[in-house]
């Protein structure tokens, strides 16, 4: 509350109009206007009238005093200096400069008033701002809380829709029924019951994979109806099995499962190392073999489906082999490989290689699998050269020797 409007709200209180305050400050009752609008400030000695007629502290006239007092408040001794000055003020005393002492008293004093009204004033502005700051915080932090927790619940409720929508399937399902691996083919039994069933509703389960083309057949309708097939198909390392449900020309497709490494399983993998010494005959003649061996184990072992059970796969038959430029020269039958075992260092006869510049040596065990299925394992080479023999990398299991030749 302003001045004008705390002096407003006493006169009102009193039963004061502005004419009868007027007469008894001895004042106009314009001057009581403008202090109430705000227009002018009464003078110090109106305002300690003020505070005797209106029966209140000057402190509480001036709004420094609020619910249990406000910094600011004058104290009696305070209230009785100024009336001093003010009355002092109101009689011309001797001399220009006592008076203008004396005016300079009335200003510091007035200053210190009203310094302290606006101190207080000000104090109060700034807790009130600062208490607007932490509710707008807490606010801001409540809206933000609200909004995560709506927004999360429509990404459930919108994810839960989708799914709705999704569902294709009541239930779903496949195994690997076999696997013939010398043909390369795997077999699946599918099976999949609708979301809803109508009379003339037709299903076909497809498998599709990158290194072949789909393969399609009709699903069959049995109890509970459900679709069931079996799908041969080539055997693979990326196969995708779907179903697919027809109606009234309308048709919609659920995938199954994928099966990624069905091959990869269904493979032997060997180690081998060919290691050798050898002198120089000269720079025309190049490296002459004074010895040659190797060492060759098995890493690891597949796995397969007989149409029974899954079965674990070894190798039937292994045969060590040395070859030269593309040609075989040495080999040895390895029953250590076929029991799972490691090749102890197996010796090479040198003697007849007879090897010259530019000559390519590679080792390799040819194996067949324990469903009849043969393969070469192609394992480490090397290379005469006018100044030493040189490393090979092997094409890799189930390579070409041509890049060694």
């Amino acid at each position: 509350m302003t001045l004008g409007q705390q002096i407003q709200a006493l006169r009102k209180a009193a039963g004061l109009s502005q004419e009868e305050l007027g007469e008894k400050l001895g004042v106009a009752r314009q001057s009581v206007s403008k202090w109430e609008s705000d227009a002018t400030v009464p003078e110090l000695e109106k305002l300690i009238a003020m505070s005797k007629l209106f029966g209140v502290s000057m402190g509480s006239l001036l709004g420094l005093e609020e619910s249990g007092g406000a910094e600011g408040e004058l104290t009696e001794r305070e209230l009785r200096a100024l009336e001093e000055i003010a009355r002092r003020t109101a009689r011309p005393q001797g001399g220009t400069r006592r008076r203008g002492r004396l005016y300079g008293a009335i200003l510091a004093a007035a200053a210190l008033l009203v310094g302290a009204w606006l101190f207080g004033r000000v104090q109060r502005l700034e807790d009130q701002l600062s208490t607007l700051y932490n509710n707008v915080d807490g606010i801001r932090d409540t809206v933000s809380g609200q909004m995560g927790s709506l927004a999360g619940q429509i990404r459930a409720q919108v994810r839960e829709a989708l799914e709705e929508q999704d569902q294709v399937t009541a239930q779903k399902g496949y195994d690997v029924a076999g696997m013939d691996l010398k043909a390369g083919t795997v077999t699946f039994a599918l099976s999949a019951i609708p979301r809803e069933y109508r009379e003339g509703m037709t299903a076909a389960f497809t498998a599709a994979g990158a290194d072949f083309e789909a393969v399609e057949v009709p699903g069959e309708l049995g109890a509970g109806q459900s679709f069931s097939a079996r799908l041969t198909c080539p055997l693979a390392d990326d196969i995708s099995l779907t179903v697919a449900f027809t109606e009234d020309g309308v048709t919609v497709s659920k995938e199954l499962g994928r099966e990624s490494f069905l091959l990869a399983n269904a493979e032997l993998s060997l180690w081998g190392n060919l290691n050798w010494t050898a002198s120089n005959r000269g720079q025309e003649k190049g490296m002459v073999l004074t010895r040659l061996s190797a060492n060759v184990e098995p890493v690891a072992t597949g796995w397969y489906h007989d149409g029974t059970d899954w079965r674990e796969l070894t190798l039937a038959e292994a045969e060590l082999r040395l070859w030269k430029n593309g040609q075989v020269v040495w080999s040895r039958v390895g029953d250590e490989l076929t029991r799972g075992l490691a090749m102890e260092e197996t010796a090479i006869p040198v003697r007849d290689l007879g090897t010259e510049v530019g000559d390519r040596l590679v080792l390799s065990v040819l194996g067949v699998d324990g469903t009849g299925r043969e393969k070469e394992f192609w394992l480490d080479g090397c290379c005469v050269t006018r100044n030493g023999m040189i490393h090979l990398d092997p094409p890799g299991e189930g390579g070409d020797p041509a890049p060694w030749e």
